[in-house]
């Protein structure tokens, strides 16, 4: 599989939602309950007067526990156990959606002032519950902030918005610059760029095009009295500290990401795929470890086993480089 395929041949067979977060398939047949809280405890109600604050900082303003409930749910195991029992998982909160950084920021002061527990949401496809509101406050939704700004074709850098969906990216990206960004993590079509970056991911493609901090030259983070700081405002820097990385992972406690600056890749016109089989483990380890050693960097090196009974077969074995 190369970068290119992956708008030639639709993520997930195209069952998913494109643009928007995609409800976690249990969610269909489930919907809100009106049994207790199964993930919240101790929750921080937003008083009305903030409330009014917020409809007047940002594009939209959700209070009903309904909707605020479907706009949660996460993919994670321990969301559904709750939710598909009658017990949503996180119903006591308020969600705000932001069309820009200047929104994303006003709202940032607007908690910081009030003292209101504030949580940043995107694609909501994380499988731990991290986008959970579980103290209640405000989930803050930044996937209003959905598009490309630049595109550098000289030193193949892109500028994007965090809330852009990465099927979205990367189909502009090689319709309309014949690049690639190389990341393709699992939930690609249905996570956000900014998601990406705030939980360190990494994609199918990661041994040729590294995880999400190779590709990260710079990012812009709203902080958490709503300041705002650009880091990385250069491809390369050769003084102090690397600032981007305490943000590069950080889920969102540090500051909320609006916008990144990634390295890119002309977009490859040709690829093949070999697979071979080894009589042990030990056997296709050492095989993956020495095509590594002497700078092949295929995109994918993947090395799985099958059960014992299987005769060896390298027209059988999965696995693949």
């Amino acid at each position: 599989m190369i970068s290119r395929q992956t708008i030639t041949h639709p993520f997930n067979r195209g069952d998913y939602v494109v643009g928007a977060p995609t409800p976690p398939r249990w969610a269909a047949d489930c919907p809100p309950g009106d049994g207790e809280a199964s993930l919240q405890e101790g929750v921080v109600r937003v008083p009305e007067a903030v409330v009014a604050e917020l409809r007047a900082a940002a594009a939209a303003v959700h209070t009903a526990r309904d909707e605020v409930v479907r706009r949660t749910r996460d993919w994670w195991a321990g969301t559904s156990i709750g939710e598909t029992d009658g017990r949503p998982a996180t119903p006591e909160a308020v969600v705000v959606e932001a069309a820009d950084e200047e929104q994303v920021a006003a709202v940032v002061r607007i908690c910081a002032a009030h003292r209101v527990p504030l949580t940043v949401s995107a694609g909501r496809s994380n499988v731990l519950g991290a986008a959970l509101p579980v103290s209640g406050g405000v989930v803050l939704d930044v996937c209003r902030l959905d598009r490309i700004l630049s595109f550098d074709a000289e030193s193949m850098i892109v500028e994007v918005q965090a809330g852009m969906f990465g099927d979205l990216f990367e189909k502009e990206l090689q319709e309309v610059h014949g690049a690639t960004a190389g990341h393709w993590p699992s939930a690609f079509a249905i996570s956000t760029v900014g998601g990406w970056a705030a939980c360190r991911g990494a994609g199918q493609l990661s041994t040729r095009y590294g995880k999400i901090e190779d590709m990260v030259v710079g990012l812009d983070v709203v902080l958490p009295d709503g300041s705002s700081a650009s880091f990385g405002t250069h491809p390369r820097a050769a003084v102090g500290p690397d600032l981007r990385q305490l943000f590069i992972g950080s889920e969102g406690t540090l500051g909320v990401i609006t916008r990144l600056r990634l390295r890119t890749h002309r977009l490859p016109a040709y690829a093949s795929g070999l697979a071979y089989g080894f009589a042990t483990f030990a056997d296709g380890l050492d095989a993956c470890r020495e095509i590594l050693q002497r700078g092949a960097t295929p995109r994918c090196c993947a090395f799985t086993t099958r059960t014992r009974a299987a005769p060896i077969s390298a027209s059988r074995t999965p696995a693949c480089c």
